[in-house]
């Protein structure tokens, strides 16, 4: 690599062809994505009379299939599928084209041509490094949060003092017994937040506020409760897991929509552990009034907004109608999702994500026809390429490598056969293999 291109974004170090191929995973992507949204959606409005904890449950299959996916498409394992309408895949075809303009800038023909005649694939090749620099700066922002969130609990963590009361002992003791939670954790004070935090995964910690000390006791048995129900529901966990999908899909709603519906479930479920202990509903709801004043305070910046990403807190304001209602609704099913709950879940996630995984779209063979009678060559060519691949259009592709006006697309057509199922195995990547290909026509 030459000095200049060192000091430039690994973005920019890019070929236009990665480039472009690139940004159309991430645009692939984000509409393979958009299935397990709604699926989710729909999962979750038919079991709207269910309890939290089973909802909760759903977004959180939502979370990891939308994780499973993405990592998925980064394994060169896909299968190409023609299900994207003509509306959806012009960004696919803008894109297509242009990774087959850029890979014949690799040969001695193009590289002949006069500047003019290569302007506007030059300024659609920019155009894209500049998405693709964008995609990559918001996924750095969103992270940046994160990180920040977790350099702020650790910095509270190390300021705060081990709660070495007798009788706060004994509640905490209580509170495990009745949770049945065995794994370590620490109970921390901290004059740095307003409302009772967890935040942690392999040993968490709770952290409560020095106004506890006068807490009435079914007010402290009931805040233990609350965020023990977190630990016990490895909500910080998952937590972060939609953090990092948010981060990876920043710029697709339904990833902070699956975010949101999580986060408030998971606050619902742990309300209806609390009841569920023998903690009555009034004095309950008392303590998450009391609990969602305390964080609007003045004080409950900097915990309430940097910790946000990466603990949970016992109330804040967004939200609190919905729980005290729900609190006070003596029909609402409270139960904890069964093991067969848990298993339907599982297997429903992997139903849903393992052949999104392996999918990779490409417009229908109706779309790909119709290029065919563009009189651009970079259409044709690119409508030649999936043409090939298809069983049922590999005659049109061989038709074109022989009877289409330009050589260009006769040379793409010829190469493209060579790479259809049943031919020999070729590199998948367009410009790992120069073509000779004739002057512009």
């Amino acid at each position: 690599m030459s000095a200049a291109l060192a000091g430039l974004p690994y973005t920019f170090v890019l070929s236009p062809a990665d480039s472009a191929r690139a940004v159309a995973q991430v645009y692939t992507v984000s509409l393979i994505a958009t299935v397990p949204f709604v699926v989710a959606a729909v999962a979750a409005v038919t079991l709207r009379h269910s309890s939290a904890s089973t909802r909760a449950l759903v977004w959180r299959s939502a979370t990891l299939a939308l994780l499973i996916i993405y990592l998925a498409q980064l394994l060169p394992v896909q299968w190409m599928t023609g299900v994207v309408p003509a509306a959806l895949a012009a960004p696919l075809i803008a894109l297509g084209e242009l990774q087959l303009t850029a890979a014949g800038y690799v040969t001695p023909a193009i590289q002949a041509l006069p500047p003019a005649a290569r302007m506007w694939d030059m300024n659609a090749s920019h155009m894209v490094r500049g998405i693709l620099l964008l995609y990559w700066l918001g996924v750095t922002v969103v992270l940046l949060t994160l990180l920040r969130g977790w350099l702020v609990t650790r910095v509270i963590t190390r300021r705060a003092h081990e709660i070495r009361d007798a009788e706060w002992s004994a509640r905490l003791a209580d509170a495990r017994v009745t949770l049945g939670v065995r794994r370590p954790l620490r109970l921390l004070v901290s004059d740095e937040v307003t409302v009772p935090m967890t935040w942690g995964v392999l040993r968490p910690v709770i952290v409560l506020p020095p106004s506890v000390a006068l807490a009435a006791a079914t007010h402290a048995r009931a805040m233990l409760l609350h965020e023990l129900a977190h630990v016990r529901a490895d909500d910080v966990f998952f937590l972060l897991l939609t953090r990092v999908m948010c981060a990876l899909f920043w710029f697709h709603p339904a990833a902070w929509w699956i975010a949101r519906r999580l986060r408030d479930e998971c606050e619902l479920a742990c309300d209806d552990r609390v009841l569920e202990c023998g903690v009555r509903a009034s004095d309950y709801a008392e303590l998450l009034v009391l609990a969602a004043d305390a964080a609007h305070s003045a004080r409950a910046g900097h915990d309430a907004l940097a910790t946000r990403s990466i603990a949970v807190a016992l109330s804040r304001r967004a939200g609190l109608r919905q729980r005290l209602a729900a609190i006070v609704d003596v029909h609402r099913d409270s139960r904890a999702p069964t093991r067969w709950s848990l298993a339907i879940a599982v297997v429903a996630t992997l139903t849903v994500a393992l052949p999104m995984s392996a999918m990779r779209l490409a417009p229908s063979k109706d779309v790909l026809t119709t290029l065919m009678r563009d009189v651009r060559w970079e259409s044709r060519a690119y409508a030649v390429m999936g043409l090939a691949q298809r069983a049922d259009s590999v005659d049109v592709a061989r038709a074109a490598s022989v009877e289409d006006p330009s050589p260009r697309v006769r040379a793409w057509a010829r190469y493209a056969l060579t790479r259809a199922p049943g031919s020999r195995r070729l590199p998948s990547s367009l410009d790992e293999r120069r073509i000779s290909l004739p002057a512009r026509r």
